[in-house]
């Protein structure tokens, strides 16, 4: 019988190898292959580890895009995929785990999940956004442009049947080079550079589409950004607001300076953070957005602490 797995200490760890998931999703990487490979004149047989490294960037895009809408808490999405219906098995240290926010939903099943195939990527992603993936990657358009031109804007990907046949045909040599000793793989640079495109593209076809199906109005610029985040800040503030004015009207005197004295502190907390996010040197010239996505992250956090404290003094039922 095998070691018991700790998935929490192997999510953690890859988390520690990989740093920070958004800084580059996969996409980033298959960006850097194609540009790379571009510039090949000569065949060569290490050539062919750039496809082994397309792959595991594909399947690192699609294991962050399964996290991501899984922790979105996004009703449309968090049952879609049923912890019971994976490899997962559930046991006290795991439970532990995620009550201690050591790991979350999203990462044990982006964990647990198998995008080791076009098939595999294809029922997942299918399941989990409940619609044909295939007819979203082939329709997928970039943002900017849709918003522009409609459906009448080129799709990212020109034939789906090739890129798809390209991608299945990468997921096919990423295995023979990785599991099969052979002195000399007969794979030329050419076919190389394509199959790395077709990784690319479907990937970022695969971004743009399911970007496109959560929010069709999703915000694209820097400053359209700001304005959504701050005008879900503003609703949040309001709902604070309301639910400490129930809580300060169940005080007497004495209680209330202190609710107040703790309000002051808070809201200290919250500016210098907010200050420390928006600072060049952590975010550059998307510091204000941080800032704000700062403040929306602990409003939140500060309304959900309010309202279990409102509901034991039976302010709210």
């Amino acid at each position: 019988m095998g070691a018991k797995r700790d998935l929490a200490s192997e999510i953690e760890e890859i988390r520690n190898r990989t740093g920070p998931s958004d800084l580059d999703n996969g996409i980033t990487k298959l960006q850097f292959i194609v540009d790379r490979t571009r510039r090949f004149e000569k065949n060569c047989e290490e050539y062919a580890y750039f496809l082994v490294a397309s792959i595991s960037a594909i399947e690192t895009y699609f294991r962050w895009e399964i996290q991501r809408l899984v922790d979105s808490g996004d009703a449309r999405y968090i049952n879609n995929l049923r912890l019971d219906d994976l490899s997962l098995k559930i046991n006290h240290d795991l439970l532990m785990a995620v009550h201690g926010k050591r790991v979350s939903i999203g990462e044990l099943v982006a964990h647990a999940v198998q995008v080791h195939s076009i098939d595999a990527i294809n029922k997942i992603m299918g399941q989990l956004l409940q619609t044909d993936f295939i007819e979203l990657v082939k329709n997928a358009r970039y943002l900017e442009m849709r918003r522009e031109q409609g459906e009448s804007a080129p799709t990212i990907v020109q034939s789906i049947s090739e890129t798809l046949a390209g991608v299945k045909r990468t997921f096919e040599l990423r295995h023979i080079i990785c599991h099969e000793a052979h002195y000399y793989m007969a794979i030329q640079t050419d076919e190389v550079k394509n199959l790395c495109s077709c990784c690319y593209n479907f990937a970022l076809a695969s971004y743009h589409g399911i970007g496109f199906h959560q929010n069709p109005n999703a915000p694209l610029t820097l400053a359209e950004a700001y304005e959504a985040v701050s005008a879900r800040v503003l609703v949040l503030e309001n709902e604070i607001n309301t639910v400490e004015a129930h809580i300060i009207s169940k005080m007497d005197i004495q209680m209330q300076k202190r609710f107040d004295a703790i309000r002051q502190a808070w809201k200290t907390y919250l500016d210098r953070e907010a200050e420390f996010n928006s600072s060049l040197h952590m975010n550059g010239n998307r510091g204000e957005l941080y800032a704000q996505l700062t403040i929306e992250s602990l409003y939140n956090k500060r309304l959900l602490e309010l309202k279990k404290y409102a509901r034991q003094i039976d302010i709210f039922p």
